[in-house]
């Protein structure tokens, strides 16, 4: 059988020495939610389980005017980008994905209107894009609820080729959500498409009390229209020895493995 443990292994970066990633602060946090992110994994058949899924922790930090979206292990290995990047000896790849990313979300920035999707690309790099903050068209149902003592009522919308279900609660009326989510009247405690291959379920909500800020990197990151950075992490799963391989990185896994096209379940199909 072959594990997909080969994957990861052939993509360890060569370790670099310990530094201070730059962040500058854009707008005080006054609430943060947490979510788990319950996603379907690319490489099931590598594995041979076709339901291979794998969790992981999504914050919402609510600011004065901002909200921020960022899976924590995504945030973790963006950090690893840039410690690399600053060294041209050191390849700029740390551990292989084994599912879609998802990207930090910085919404209402650099302006109202707008919003900021940094997404790590791998070999390649981290890059930016901005675009104009989707005007969701929910349906607002009169099913209902209650998620962690929350009164929830039941909403539904099509988004960039995926069905969504998400519940909200009017007790908290936020109109913000995980990743780029919001336009409802009320916080989204939970959301999924209808093939569940993403299912964002709340499972914690905090006042923050004191200095605490949403946080952006304060490094260099390069532009890149959305279209073409869905179109690169596409060709990624295609053929991720070629992909690698334009970026100055040889390696084998045996057998052609590197070369073979692999199911790919990315959060926007369009």
């Amino acid at each position: 059988m072959r594990i997909i443990m080969s994957i990861v292994l052939a993509f360890i970066a060569m370790l670099a020495p310990a530094q201070e990633v730059k962040m500058k602060p854009l707008a005080p946090i006054e609430v943060e939610v947490s979510y788990e992110l319950d996603q379907l994994c690319d490489y099931s058949q590598q594995v041979g389980e076709s339901d291979w899924r794998e969790k992981s922790t999504l914050l919402l930090e609510i600011g004065k005017g901002m909200v921020h979206s960022y899976v924590v292990e995504e945030h973790h290995k963006l950090i690893d980008q840039f410690v690399m990047q600053r060294s041209k000896n050191r390849w700029r790849v740390t551990l292989f994905n084994v599912h879609a990313l998802v990207g930090e979300t910085f919404m209402a920035y650099p302006k109202v209107g707008e919003l900021t999707q940094v997404v790590n690309l791998d070999a390649a790099g981290v890059f930016q894009y901005v675009e104009d903050i989707p005007d969701f068209k929910w349906k607002i149902l009169s099913k209902s609820k209650v998620i962690m003592g929350y009164n929830c009522q039941c909403a539904t919308t099509t988004f960039r080729g995926r069905d969504y279900e998400a519940w909200f609660t009017a007790d908290i009326p936020l109109s913000c959500g995980p990743w780029k989510f919001h336009g409802l009247p009320g916080l989204i405690l939970e959301v999924a498409d209808v093939k569940n291959e993403f299912h964002f379920t709340v499972n914690g909500i905090s006042q923050i009390k004191g200095e605490k800020n949403i946080e952006m990197f304060d490094e260099k990151i390069r532009s890149i229209k959305r279209s073409r950075a869905l179109k690169m992490e596409t060709l990624l799963h295609k053929n991720h020895g070629a992909y690698a391989a334009d970026y100055g990185i040889n390696y084998r896994l045996g057998d052609g493995m590197e070369n073979e096209e692999q199911p790919y379940y990315p959060i926007e199909l369009e």
